[in-house]
């Protein structure tokens, strides 16, 4: 009877420590956890996906498109060229634009689109008058060309037949030509028997063709225009009366004579710019060099700079190796920013000079 209730208590205290084990414990404990990870699953809401509508994708693409566009407008600081002709009232545009010159008409016009539509109308032609009329003593606009055409003739050293950079202008023939572009002979023939030879006999005794000088390295002469000759012998020719090729010969011959007498007050016009644009540079770089001897006394270096400009002064033959140096004969304003470049360069070419002199000396 004690064995049997022995053997019971015994099975009683080996189910509890199984109970108590560590792995059940653990068991145990992911189950619960289980179970209620899976309750809070179910009762959490599940997120909807985000849905765009078509009109609102639409309207965030058109945004990004204008702003794109604007973006590419936009020329310059700010791009406030661009936006001129479009928030500025017109009669305050026109009223700027008459204070100022063909050349800066010229500039803004290739500015904008609106602008160049604006200032190219023919209804604007008053505002390049008044534009003109701002340069001293240009002489007035031919007949045979629009202001703007006169503007670009004037003030743009380009080339009309490869795009170079010229400055020679061949009034009679209202164009720009380098060089070797106008010793093409097949484009400009030389005025002579044989020119002559192929135009009608009235082009002789009627002085109607326009010709100018031509002065280069392979040729020099009066030279004529075989497009301008090509026109003049095709209107002449379409005439039938003898009337009507009396009248045009006269009005030609008319114009020619108005062609010449402006060529010759455009040429001393030019001569007188390029001239006056000389003394400006001289003027700039007589600045600059005080402005460098200036700097130059401030660390102790003006007074070798004056031995060397008086020294080659007195030898004709000579030229002032400081005034002539390539950092100081420039027509620029001297900056700080330039002065801390070029003093070092100096420097060193002072101190050579002097060492050298004293060596002289002793």
């Amino acid at each position: 009877m004690s064995m049997a209730r022995r053997s019971a208590r015994f099975q009683v205290k080996k189910a509890a420590n199984t109970s108590n084990s560590p792995q059940n414990v653990n068991a145990t404990q992911s189950d619960e956890h289980g179970e209620q990870d899976d309750e809070e699953q179910e009762e959490r809401p599940r997120k909807r996906a985000k849905r765009i509508s078509a009109e609102s994708s639409g309207k965030k693409a058109e945004k990004k498109g204008i702003a794109s566009k604007q973006l590419r407008r936009v020329r310059g600081k700010l791009g406030l060229l661009a936006r001129l002709a479009k928030d500025v009232p017109v009669e305050v545009i026109l009223e700027v634009f008459c204070h100022l010159e063909p050349r800066d008409l010229l500039r803004l016009a290739r500015t904008s689109r609106e602008l160049r539509n604006l200032l190219m109308s023919k209804t604007l032609k008053d505002i390049w008058r008044a534009a003109r009329q701002n340069v001293g003593d240009l002489p007035p606009c031919p007949h045979d060309l629009t202001e703007p055409q006169y503007a670009f003739l004037i003030y743009e050293p380009i080339c009309h037949l490869c795009d170079r950079r010229v400055e020679s202008v061949l009034w009679s023939f209202r164009m720009r030509c380098c060089q070797d572009c106008a010793s093409d002979l097949s484009k400009f023939p030389q005025c002579n028997e044989e020119f002559f030879a192929r135009l009608p006999q009235e082009f002789r005794s009627y002085d109607i063709l326009p010709r100018d000088l031509i002065l280069t390295s392979e040729r020099w002469g009066w030279t004529g225009h075989n497009e301008i000759t090509a026109r003049y012998k095709a209107e002449y020719e379409t005439l039938q009366t003898t009337e009507e090729r009396e009248a045009w010969l006269n009005r030609k011959e008319k114009e020619s004579q108005q062609s010449r007498n402006h060529r010759f007050l455009c040429a001393q016009w030019m001569c007188r710019r390029d001239i006056e644009r000389a003394r400006e540079l001289d003027k700039l770089r007589q600045q600059r060099k005080e402005d460098i001897l200036t700097r130059l006394n401030n660390i102790g270096w003006r007074e070798e700079a004056e031995i060397i400009m008086k020294s080659q002064r007195l030898i004709t033959w000579r030229k002032d190796s400081f005034a002539q140096h390539k950092s100081v004969n420039q027509p620029r304003k001297l900056t700080e920013y330039g002065w801390n470049i070029i003093k070092d360069e100096l420097v060193t070419m002072l101190s050579n000079h002097k060492e050298k002199r004293l060596q002289i000396e002793i």
